[in-house]
């Protein structure tokens, strides 16, 4: 049985000038107990572009939505390809147009990130563009699944919304599973990777999940993720929205 937590919360750069939080997630838990899939999301909405909070919401619920409708029409995680993941993209985009359309805007105005995981008992499917993160652990061991993509310029990276999105798109499936996951928006990026050698930090992840699996308070345990994602400690770190979704299998 998947534990999942998530949280976005707004940075103190954009409360400062009343922007809204461009972060979005989402996640799903799909099947009966002993065969549950998890369906996580997480984008980050370029902070340059006026209405990027809409699309990352559209991202993480879209691609939540065409997951789970895959599964439920009984598909196998082991057989979906790149190019099924690619159609899912262009719903997404598609819905993104819309969404711009209606606001009288370009779609540039709504850029953003991708970061996915579709996690079954004995297959697993990633895909992102963009920075971010994945995290797994697997009899304890600790890894990241892509490093967070940088874009042409400094400071800049690839999104979802760009003309060149199909071949920036990193997939990978694998035919093993993990007890934990995390997936994250570059706001957290500095506190939960290290760049000397690139891999997770562990002991920023460690305290979460043994909290996930020593307590059944997901109201209590999610509260604790938004007060922690606010914390003096974190801000002084990071100015920029965060957004972190933990589960781990129990």
């Amino acid at each position: 049985m998947w534990r999942p937590i998530a949280q976005s919360l707004q940075g103190p750069s954009h409360a400062a000038v009343a922007s809204p939080c461009q972060d979005s997630c989402a996640v799903r838990v799909v099947g009966d107990e002993a065969d549950q899939t998890l369906v996580a999301c997480v984008a980050d909405g370029a902070g340059s572009a006026k209405f990027s909070d809409v699309g990352s919401n559209v991202a993480c619920y879209t691609i939540v939505e065409c997951a789970a409708a895959f599964l439920a029409a009984g598909g196998r995680l082991d057989q979906l390809a790149r190019q099924d993941v690619l159609r899912w993209c262009n719903e997404v985009r598609q819905r993104i147009q819309d969404e711009a359309t209606k606001l009288d805007s370009d779609v540039r105005a709504l850029a953003t990130t991708l970061c996915a995981a579709i996690v079954a008992p004995t297959c697993s499917c990633f895909f992102q563009i963009g920075d971010g993160a994945m995290i797994l652990r697997r009899n304890g061991v600790y890894g990241v699944v892509f490093w967070p993509q940088s874009g042409e310029y400094a400071n800049s990276t690839n999104f979802l919304t760009s003309p060149q999105f199909d071949s920036q798109l990193e997939f990978l499936t694998v035919d093993s599973s993990c007890s934990d996951i995390a997936l994250l928006t570059d706001g957290l990026e500095r506190l939960a990777l290290r760049f000397d050698n690139l891999t997770p930090h562990v002991p920023f992840f460690d305290p979460f999940f043994r909290a996930l699996r020593q307590t059944d308070d997901y109201t209590g345990l999610n509260q604790s993720l938004h007060t922690f994602l606010g914390s003096g400690s974190v801000r002084e770190r990071s100015d920029d929205d965060k957004t972190l979704i933990l589960a781990s299998r129990i």
